[in-house]
């Protein structure tokens, strides 16, 4: 595996001779109910980015462990960036990877929330207008089935990122909560909604399992590796 912060610059240049392509893992530091740890995003991003890599032959950078972060500011563990950091580091990122001599980047996010990932494809979308190199951006959430899961929307901290967590870290799963979607305005712009999201929990881990998150995990991976194949496939820009 082609783990980019233990190799040695002429170990890279070497193996830019089999490959051009990195998957830079990214994910966010925020709450997760009260069940699982802050890192969950960025651990799941870099699990599945690793064992894609297993299968196919491509480096994997280190992540990026923040990300917005705007529904769960406010609980202890949440350390967000705003939309235009994000979006100027990220493409900093990207550029930097094109002038190190990899021509093909896969941005792999664990964290999906909406300022997130129009941070993310502004971002890849304006390093590719600046440099001939092809990007890639995709969601964990994206390769996830719906039919997969017993709970229609289930979403942060829920059945699909505990069931996930229950193969990948076990050991940092405390338990399996109940049932909870907060309550939140539909239309309404607010400075914060802290108050209104109780434990956290956006889904219902209690129906989470290791099977589940095997099956889960599974899925993923197969997604990154068609979305390798896509990237790959496709001329320089």
């Amino acid at each position: 595996m082609r783990l980019l912060e233990e190799m040695s610059w002429p170990q890279i240049e070497a193996g830019l001779e089999e490959t051009q392509t990195i998957i830079l893992p990214v994910g966010a530091t925020e709450e997760h109910g009260p069940h699982l740890p802050v890192f969950t995003d960025t651990i799941q991003a870099l699990e599945v980015a690793r064992e894609a890599a297993l299968r196919k032959n491509v480096f994997i950078a280190p992540p990026l462990h923040y990300g917005v972060c705007r529904s769960t500011r406010g609980f202890p563990g949440t350390i967000t960036v705003g939309h235009d950091a994000l979006r100027a580091f990220v493409k900093d990122m990207l550029l930097s990877f094109c002038e190190s001599g990899f021509a093909r980047v896969l941005v792999l996010t664990g964290h999906a929330g909406g300022q997130h990932m129009a941070a993310l494809e502004e971002a890849c979308q304006r390093a590719v207008e600046e440099r001939d190199f092809r990007v890639s951006l995709v969601s964990l959430f994206d390769l996830i089935d719906p039919m997969a899961v017993e709970t229609p929307g289930d979403g942060h901290s829920g059945e699909i990122e505990t069931s996930l967590m229950m193969v990948i870290r076990r050991d940092l799963v405390k338990g399996k909560p109940s049932l909870h979607f907060p309550k939140r305005p539909r239309f309404l712009i607010q400075k914060d909604v802290r108050h209104l999201m109780g434990n956290g929990i956006m889904g219902d881990p209690s129906r989470a399992s290791g099977d589940k998150g095997r099956a889960l995990f599974g899925m993923a991976v197969e997604g990154v590796i068609t979305a390798l194949e896509e990237l790959e496939s496709y001329p320089a820009n």
